[in-house]
Order: structure tokens, then C-alpha cells, then sequence
């Protein structure tokens, strides 16, 4: 019988091979069709009589399998269709574990989620040593947790502690750690020698099936509560509490966990949390896409050594192009070079790596590569004749193609194009701080700006390991157009009479990773009141805003703003206020960003919700598990 997903063969020795090779798929992926024709692929094996073993790997070289098909966990309308998907890969690997003769699984590349479950109802696990193998359950970063035995099948053989880490942590493992904690039981060198060691494994026991005690259970399930439920909201997150509910249950039965799987796992799928996580996840693979290809690029010029253009300069080194970078201050320049290697020796390992991305970076006091460069990032004081001035002189320097970028936060790219000859040339790319963490990249486009020279910025983008997001030319753009109404509204509500830390604490209880007084404060009163006056802003904040800079209270950096501060910590009067008050107040909070997120999709902003949303959870620290602005407040709840 032929298969469109699977090849089956058996050879001399009459050991059955089975290869799984998802049709007009780069990757394999568990879709429901590879389940069911891998579900009748057993009922053949297990019906014929002249099948002295049953080995399994990949058809495809470098990877073994990514899980499950996580777009079609969206068209599982209830808890009726997720049951029927996990009885149907219950079928399958129950079939694998009763056939009475030895099976191997062979992995090499890339197991996580299902594909890490399917290989463990195998008697033995041979995995190719190599970097490029990473195993672990995943699942956990959308909101749900193994649900085809992966949990109980993971106790058998790793035991509790390494089990809920996998399970909680979200985690992979390389090939050595996998090892060392028996999830596999063999290492090959390379994908050449791993059929023959497979076919040598079938002669070996099955893997050991741990046995846990009562008190080593319980103290495991203890620390990972304490560790993973203690600072989380269940009802805002709810996978890490019904994860440590479900492995209680059991009472370290591994098959009551297998059982019991599908309890769990249905509820998690078809909740809020699971649902804007998996969403979030898709929108990234998007516009990973987006980024994908050359963009023509090999040297980069940067023009201002400040904290953003040294940056930028460091991570453009560290990612492997040629960079120049200049600043009419000498010292500048020398101390973003300190600066860069300092990030070079955090983020690579041996001298001679941190040493080639140093030789990539060279000091250009007086600009002279700007001739040479494919790109020119100007990176100088927020002011448009500033900017304007630099990229007047830019221009004559620059070869013909070379993209002209600025960074700048908040100036429209038509008013900075203004002064050019070829103001096509010009888009902006807006980096935020620090450059080496945030991964979000403004693309910034103007009326004039040069489709080619766009795409080329955003697989530049992709190139420096960022997430770019198209954005129209407008004041705030996308991301500042969205967060200085929501610090403005909380500035408001707190002159109005609300407690600071109320509002906070309301904030972060929803998922923000601070409340938005104290990022006030964090940025910079001065720079909010700046924007805002580029922006526009109520008059409750105008006025709130001017009289602390005024006095020279412009927040952390001054050591007090609408607070204290020692150091980097904020000095707060904490109270404890009723739950259903701080959720009122924090959906008060964001109804601006959320109505400037609405108003970006309606006038072009950007091309769509998902990349508002996007924007906001890379930029702004929006709760992924909140589905951005928009996600969160058109979910039908």
C-alpha cells in the first residue's frame, strides 16, 4: 500500500523501517492525515507475522519531528474534536508499545512537542550527537502541555524532577543532557552511522522504567508549585497549575498519566490563554518570513556613537557584517567600542570569535567608509535639523544603492527626506533599547520610500536576528503612537486621585512586566513629555509633566520622579486591593493603546491587527498571553 507522508520498507533481515516524510512539507509535522496513515501503517506491521523489528526515523535529513500542526489545533472547535485527536494518536503509539517485537526510534535533529512524544513508546532511543538535536516539550510557551503520553511516558523514563522541568521549563535539551538523564539511551556520531546503530539497538533491553517514591514525588511537585505557580494569576495563566494538578492525580502512575492527559490537556487548548499564545506564535513564524533572504548587504555604516548608534553598530558586528562606525566625538566612539566588546564576550564563546567580531568593528572618526558602506544607520541627536543636516552630507558620500536609514523615534521620515536629492532612499529603522535584548525593528516607511530598498531593510532585519514590523510614516509610528496615551491615561487618573502603585500593581497583575508609573519614571519624565508634546497629550498630563521637569524630578535617572528612587528600584507604599478593582482599572488603563492600535489598522499604519499586536508585545512588553491589544480586547469572552 502506498502513503503519501510515510515510506515503509523491510529489509533482509526482516526489520521494518519506517520513515516519516510529510508531503509539500519542509519540516515534519504531525497533521491529523500523518496520524491516520501512520495509524493503518501499524495495523500493517502489526498483522504481519514476518516482522522481526520495527525501526522509525525521518525521511527527511537534519530533522526529526516539530509536534503537532499548530494551525490545526485551531479548527478543533470543542472538547469533542480534541478528544478524538488524542484517541487517535493514543492508538498509535499504544500499537507501538504492544507489538511483541523490539522497536527503536532514531532521532536526528529536531524532536520537541509530539515529536518528542512519539518517540518515547519506542523499547530503545538512538539520537545523533550533534548540536542541531534539541528534544523537549515545549508546549508550555502556548499555553498547553504534552498531550499524546508525553508526560507519563517522560516519568518512566527520566523519573519526576526532570519530567515536570521539561514539562514547565518549556525548555530543549541537547543530545548530551538527553543522554545523561536516560530520555535516550544511544548517541550517534552523525546521520551516516545512525541506521546501523539503530539496527544494533534492537537487540538491547527496553529502557528501565523508573519507579518514584511517595516523598521524592511529593517534595518535586512541592518546588515545582513553588517555582512555577507561586508568582503567576491561574486564571490568567492557567497551564502551570493544571500541569502540577494533573502529575498529583496520577500519584506517579505514568500510565494514570497517559490516561489522564486528555482531561487536562482539552481545557488548556480551548482556553483564552492557549488560544492568543498559539495565535502570537503564527504571527511570529510570519514575520520571521518577512525577514527571510539576503539583503544584498555586507558593510554597515553607523553615524552616532551614543548608547542606540554603538549599539546598533555591536549587534550588526556580532551577526557577522563589516561595520564602521563614526561620531564627531572621539571618546564616544571608543567607549561604544568598550561597550561592544563587552556584549561580544557575553554572547560568544572562545577568544577567537569575540576577537573576529572586534576586527568587524572599526572606528571611522571622520566617516571616511561611509563610501563603502551598503547601509547608513544614522543613529544622532533626536532633532530634525540634526538629522537633516547628517544625511545632506550622507548623500553625496554614499555609492549609488546605498540604503539611508535613520533611527529616529518620533520625526516623519518625509520631513527628514526633505533635504535629499533622492528622498526614496530614505526609510527608518527604529531600534529599541537596549538594542542587543528588544528584538523589534520599526520599518518605517515614507510616501516617496523605495519598495526594493524596504524589502531589502526588513531581511537586513532578519539578518541582525530581529523581528521587523512594517510601519507607515507617521508621528509615534507605531509603537510610541500606542504607549505614551496609556502612560498619559495612567498620569491622569493618578492626578485625578488614584494611588500610583494601585495603578501599577493593576498593570502588572495583567501581565505587564511594570506598571506604567514606573516606566514613566524609567524612561524619563523629560523624554515623555517631549513625545507628548510631539504626540499631543491631555492637559491633566501636560501640566502634571512640565511641573516635574520643572523641578528636576525626570525620574530614575534624577533619583526621583513620581517616585523615589534608590538605585534602580522604585521606592512604593505597597496596599493590597481586591482583584475584580485592579482588572477594572488596568481595562481603564488600555482602552487608549487599544484605540490607537484600531486606529493604525484603519489608516494603513501598519497592514493589519496581527501586526499591531506584534508590535505591541515585542515593543511595548504587552503579555503574550494576552494576544496584544487587540487580540486581548476582541476575544469573545
Amino acid at each position: 500500500m502506498g502513503y503519501q507522508h510515510w515510506r515503509y520498507s523491510k529489509d533482509n533481515d526482516k526489520t521494518a523501517w519506517l520513515e516519516i516524510d510529510v508531503k509539500d512539507s519542509s519540516v515534519n509535522i504531525l497533521r491529523i492525515e500523518v496520524m491516520q496513515e501512520w495509524a493503518e501503517i501499524m495495523k500493517e506491521i502489526a498483522a504481519d507475522t514476518d516482522v522481526a523489528g520495527l525501526c522509525m526515523l525521518s525521511g527527511k535529513p537534519g530533522g526529526f519531528v516539530y509536534g503537532a500542526d499548530i494551525a490545526e489545533f485551531n479548527t478543533l472547535a470543542n472538547e469533542a474534536d480534541v478528544h478524538n485527536l488524542i484517541a487517535l494518536a493514543a492508538s498509535v503509539l499504544s500499537a507501538i508499545e504492544k507489538l511483541d517485537i523490539p522497536t527503536v526510534c532514531g532521532i536526528d535533529g529536531v524532536a520537541v512537542g509530539g515529536g518528542l512524544e512519539i518517540a518515547l513508546p519506542f523499547d530503545r532511543i538512538v539520537a545523533v550527537g550533534q548540536k542541531h538535536t534539541k528534544l523537549g516539550f515545549p508546549e508550555i510557551n502556548l499555553g498547553i502541555f504534552p498531550g499524546y503520553g508525553g508526560t507519563g511516558r517522560a516519568l518512566r523514563r527520566v523519573g519526576i524532577e526532570a519530567t515536570l522541568d521539561m514539562v514547565l521549563s518549556g525548555r530543549l535539551l541537547g543530545a548530551e543532557e538527553a543522554l545523561s538523564l536516560q530520555l535516550i539511551d544511544r548517541l550517534a556520531d552523525d546521520a551516516d552511522s545512525l541506521r546501523d546503530i539503530m539496527r544494533n539497538e534492537l537487540a538491547k533491553p527496553k529502557a528501565a522504567c523508573r519507579v518514584e517514591s511517595d516523598t521524592r514525588f511529593a517534595a518535586a511537585l512541592a518546588a515545582a508549585e513553588e517555582r512555577y505557580c507561586s508568582l503567576a494569576i491561574e486564571a490568567a495563566t492557567p497551564a502551570p497549575f493544571k500541569i502540577v494538578q494533573h502529575f498529583r492525580r496520577s500519584g506517579g502512575d505514568w500510565q494514570k498519566l497517559v490516561e489522564s492527559e486528555r482531561q487536562t490537556f482539552a481545557p488548556l487548548l480551548l482556553g483564552e490563554a492557549s488560544y492568543h499564545l498559539r495565535r502570537i506564535f503564527l504571527i511570529n513564524d510570519a514575520v520571521r518570513k518577512t525577514a527571510r533572504g539576503d539583503s544584498q548587504i555586507s558593510h554597515v555604516h553607523v553615524i552616532g556613537a551614543g548608547t542606540m548608534g554603538g549599539d546598533i553598530a555591536a549587534v550588526a558586528a556580532l551577526n557577522g557584517f563589516s561595520v564602521s562606525l563614526s561620531d564627531r566625538d572621539a571618546s564616544a566612539v571608543e567607549t561604544a567600542l568598550t561597550r561592544a566588546k563587552t556584549l561580544f564576550e557575553r554572547r560568544l564563546k572562545s577568544d577567537t570569535t569575540i576577537a573576529e567580531a572586534m576586527s568587524r568593528l572599526v572606528a571611522d572618526i571622520d566617516g571616511a567608509h561611509i563610501g563603502d558602506a551598503d547601509i547608513i544607520i544614522e543613529a544622532v541627536a533626536e532633532r530634525l535639523e540634526v538629522k537633516q543636516a547628517v544625511f545632506k552630507e550622507v548623500e553625496k558620500l554614499a555609492k549609488p544603492g546605498a540604503i539611508l536609514a535613520t533611527n529616529t523615534s518620533s520625526i516623519m521620515i518625509e520631513d527628514i527626506a526633505a533635504c535629499l536629492n533622492q528622498p526614496e532612499r530614505l526609510i527608518g529603522l527604529h531600534f529599541f533599547n537596549p538594542v542587543p535584548v528588544l528584538p523589534l525593528v520599526e520599518v518605517i516607511f515614507g510616501e516617496r520610500s523605495d519598495k526594493d530598498i524596504l524589502a531589502r531593510a526588513m531581511r537586513f532585519s532578519g539578518q541582525l536576528k530581529k523581528m521587523p514590523v512594517k510601519v507607515k510614516s507617521v508621528k509615534g509610528f507605531l509603537v510610541n503612537r500606542a504607549l505614551l496615551p496609556y502612560i498619559f491615561k495612567a498620569i491622569c487618573l493618578m492626578k485625578a486621585g488614584e494611588n500610583a502603585d494601585k495603578i501599577d500593581q493593576a498593570m502588572v497583575r495583567f501581565g505587564m512586566p511594570m506598571g506604567p508609573i514606573e516606566l514613566a519614571d524609567q524612561v524619563g519624565l523629560d523624554v515623555c513629555y517631549d513625545v507628548g508634546k510631539v504626540l499631543g497629550m491631555p492637559e491633566a498630563a501636560d501640566s502634571e509633566l512640565a511641573a516635574k521637569c520643572s523641578d528636576a524630578m525626570l525620574g530614575r535617572k534624577t533619583g526621583a520622579g513620581f517616585y523615589e528612587w534608590e538605585g534602580k528600584k522604585a521606592l512604593r507604599e505597597r496596599a493590597v486591593y481586591p482583584q475584580e478593582e485592579l482588572d477594572a482599572l488596568a481595562a481603564d488603563l488600555l482602552a487608549p493603546m487599544i484605540d490607537k492600535c484600531r486606529t493604525a489598522v484603519e489608516d494603513g499604519i501598519v497592514a493589519s491587527a496581527d501586526d499591531a499586536d506584534i508590535g505591541c508585545i515585542l515593543g511595548i512588553g504587552f503579555p503574550r498571553y494576552r494576544g496584544g491589544p487587540l487580540g486581548w480586547a476582541d476575544y469573545p469572552r
